[in-house]
């Protein structure tokens, strides 16, 4: 696996950590339909999130700047592909998490991002 891939990994780890310890239940991790993938689903209470996961060294960015209008449309299909496989009236939120770790002595930073954008 790529030096790249594997810090990828890393960053969904640790935004799966994260989820968890605020109380969400992860239901798949890098789940995938044909072409189309989902870093992490995941549900807390009676609301499901479809969430992307970007990783980086170092930088001050916002996640949802990273997430590009042919992603956003490939995650809505995805969505699309779940609700028909996993049938629920449950309501979802496209949401993204940046892990961002600046130097090896730091712990990363994981900022949320909630309904990143409107379905």
């Amino acid at each position: 696996m790529a030096r790249h891939n594997e810090f990828g990994k890393w960053g969904e780890d640790v935004a799966a950590r994260y989820l968890q310890d605020n109380g969400f239940e992860i239901m798949a991790r890098n789940w995938r339909y044909e072409h189309l993938e989902i870093d992490i689903i995941a549900q807390k209470e009676s609301t499901l999130y479809f969430v992307e996961v970007k990783t980086r060294h170092g930088e001050v960015w916002n996640a949802e700047d990273a997430i590009t209008d042919k992603k956003r449309g490939l995650m809505q299909r995805a969505l699309i592909a779940w609700k028909l496989q996993h049938p629920s009236r449950m309501p979802v939120c496209m949401s993204a998490i940046a892990v961002v770790k600046t130097d090896e002595d730091t712990p990363p930073e994981v900022r949320w991002h909630d309904n990143v954008w409107e379905l």
